[in-house]
């Protein structure tokens, strides 16, 4: 999954090419006849159905909550790196890299639901060093909340004797929070709180190298943002379709996806928390009538129109913000494709194109320029089936 520079600003390229399904250079000319889709398939794959086990519908429940979950850039401007984990947490077991060792807890065991975790830091080059992991966790009622929030909150400090880790109160926070702080291994300072609200626990925890201060203002601003956000928010819809509109159809699925956000559609705000500044990923989304993403091993972004999809692409192409990114031809017949070539977070080599077909815009991103030629080509084809 992949959403390198999914908030581009508007401008960023001075034109753009969208495809239309007779036309690829913009001319009332016939399709591409040669285009090269390597091994990659060009039909439509079966509709995904409908969530059949539980678990499979916790994840479609999790994402649907993401929807209404505050953004890391909502609660401090500064905090626009990604990081994991950010994913939903389709019952128990998604807890585990998130809080240390409740996931074995009764009432977590027994009464979780799902829920949805974000995290995000400073840039690396800021010497705050500050950094922050939010999550909602929906539980089967209201006595299960008040209780995990208890006892997670008691396992937290058990687990943090060595980083003396203790009891605490936060300003401005309910009676009901169950709040710690303690050390960091890198000689800073944590905050974190558990906060009952209704069936849901609202879980934050905040560090920082230099601000001890910021810790405890950061979790207090992450409760009264998300609490205003579960206050308008509706019940979650219990409808089992994964994909209701058909748009992963078109997507190549990640092949190991586990319960993280690939292979799933995001709606809404969901859309944005898996990029650094979620807010302005948001705002361009909404801008451009963006009203789903299919996330997998390509993503497809669904636009309010042609020439919005257009804008999407706009975004998806620009490089100004990847210092090491090289603009790279476009794939055999198929100009309108913008591609290519860099280096990835860990420094290894890496390739990219994007596409706009009517009102869809894609992005493909691998380790070699010839295979995501031969991938956003393939993509071209499906784009044009839906």
């Amino acid at each position: 999954m992949h959403f390198k520079r999914v908030a581009a600003t508007a401008g960023a390229l001075a034109s753009i090419i969208v495809v239309s399904a007779c036309s690829v250079d913009g001319t009332a000319t016939r399709s591409p006849i040669d285009l090269d889709t390597g091994t990659f398939r060009t039909t439509l794959a079966a509709p995904a159905g409908d969530a059949k086990t539980d678990a499979e519908m916790a994840k479609v429940s999790a994402l649907r909550l993401a929807e209404h979950v505050v953004f890391r850039t909502e609660i401090d401007p500064a905090l626009t790196k990604f990081s994991m984990p950010t994913y939903p947490i389709a019952g128990p077991g998604g807890l585990k890299a998130v809080i240390t060792g409740v996931d074995d807890l009764p009432v977590v065991k027994e009464k979780l639901r799902y829920g949805f975790s974000l995290a995000g830091s400073t840039p690396i080059n800021d010497k705050s060093d500050k950094g922050l992991n939010h999550v909602v966790l929906v539980f089967a009622d209201s006595a299960a909340a008040t209780e995990a929030a208890d006892v997670m909150s008691a396992q937290l400090i058990k687990d943090g004797t060595e980083d003396r880790r203790r009891s605490t109160t936060i300003p401005g926070m309910p009676a009901e929070t169950r709040a710690l702080s303690g050390a960091t291994f890198d000689g800073g300072r944590m905050t974190a709180a558990f906060t009952p609200v209704g069936d849901k626990v609202i879980y934050t925890w905040t560090d920082a190298k230099t601000d001890a201060r910021w810790t405890e203002t950061a979790v207090r601003t992450a409760f009264e943002k998300q609490k205003a956000l579960l206050e308008g928010m509706p019940p979650i819809d219990e409808d089992r379709r994964i994909d209701p509109t058909g748009i992963m159809r078109a997507m190549f699925p990640m092949e190991s996806a586990g319960t993280l956000m690939a292979n799933s559609v995001l709606v809404g705000r969901a859309a944005a928390h898996a990029v650094g500044n979620s807010s302005a990923a948001h705002a361009e989304n909404q801008k451009n009538g963006v009203t789903e993403v299919a996330v997998g091993e390509s993503v497809i972004y669904r636009a309010g129109g042609d020439e919005q999809a257009g804008n999407v692409l706009k975004g998806l192409a620009d490089l100004s913000g990847d210092p090491t990114a090289t603009k790279a031809g476009s794939p055999q017949d198929l100009p309108a494709a913008l591609c290519s070539t860099g280096k990835s977070s860990t420094g290894e080599a890496s390739a990219e194109c994007s596409v706009a077909v009517g009102r869809y815009a894609a992005q493909v991103r691998t380790d070699d320029l010839k295979s995501a030629q031969q991938q956003i080509s393939a993509q071209y084809e499906l784009l044009k089936q839906l």
